[in-house]
């Protein structure tokens, strides 16, 4: 985009997206709060409603409304302009099975990491959080219905997929990159930020690189549809392996410990994804070389 596609410095842009986001934030807990009294014989139902109300005001409201305020061409500024490409989804969707060994192993590490005895009060702080996200994600996981699954996939996977890329890579990071941050840079203070905002340390470091791993996609792509797609299918089948997992087991079958692979799966995990994102980022260069030419 050009300079004069956009109006206001980029500390004035990052203001209005703050604090649009913070107003909206506090719908969402206003309106959670009244939702989990409407329904409080039915905590699951106050929580799917809940979580559209979250993606809508807290994270699509605010990427919609900056855009539209910062420049004449918001949807070239969110990257929704240029379609994904055919042979980058596949490839996409092939890291997604690929990285399963190496994604766990980092999840592993991540979560069973031990803090200083200094930390002591942080970590159970920590702990009990985690916790508690995990308990309200298995409120929602715990029907084994086809509808649910059908419910939760809309929610979980697609709404939640496309909300979050719109913010945090169609608006936040291009609002970094198309105000003179480095693109590296942006890419990592957006990854950072997202994790940070789910509130869950003990899953920091995995997220963060997904994160990160989104930012790079919307890069060498030029569309945001490709890290929605990514973190759409991320989110699928997280869903999908849970419903099988309580439709087999039970709902207590469902658990937030990650499982360690052996090191050479997750050796060979780690070049067939490494592989996979290089042959992403050729294609989308000579995609661009071909359409400049």
């Amino acid at each position: 985009m050009k300079k004069s596609d956009l109006v206001l410095s980029l500390p004035q842009r990052l203001i209005l997206l703050f604090c649009v986001f913070l107003i909206c934030y506090i719908l969402t807990m206003v309106g959670a709060y009244v939702l989990g009294r409407l329904f409080s014989d039915d905590p699951a139902k106050a929580l799917r409603i809940s979580a559209v109300l979250q993606d809508l005001l807290t994270f699509i409201i605010p990427a919609v409304v900056t855009a539209l305020l910062v420049t004449r061409r918001p949807a070239r500024l969110l990257c929704m302009m240029r379609p994904p490409a055919l042979t980058v989804i596949l490839l996409v969707t092939a890291i997604l099975f690929i990285s399963i060994p190496l994604q766990e192993n980092i999840i592993y590490w991540n979560y069973n990491i031990e803090l200083p005895q200094s930390m002591a009060a942080f970590e159970q702080a920590a702990r009990k959080m985690e916790d508690a996200a995990f308990g309200t994600m298995k409120e929602l996981l715990a029907n084994t219905s086809v509808l649910s699954l059908i419910v939760n996939v809309l929610i979980i996977g697609v709404m939640a997929g496309l909300s979050e890329e719109l913010l945090f890579r169609g608006c936040f990071q291009r609002l970094l990159t198309t105000g003179g941050v480095n693109v590296h840079a942006a890419i990592w203070i957006v990854a950072f930020c997202f994790s940070a905002l789910h509130f869950q340390f003990f899953g920091f470091v995995p997220r963060m690189l997904l994160g990160a791993y989104f930012g790079y996609l919307l890069l060498w792509t030029g569309s945001v549809w490709v890290p929605v797609t990514a973190h759409i299918l991320n989110n699928v089948m997280f869903v999908v392996t849970a419903w099988q997992q309580a439709r087999l087991y039970g709902p207590d079958a469902i658990d937030n410990e990650p499982s360690l692979w052996p090191v050479h799966y997750a050796a060979l995990s780690l070049v067939g994804t490494a592989i996979c994102i290089y042959a992403i980022y050729r294609v989308s260069k000579s995609g661009k070389t071909a359409a400049n030419g």
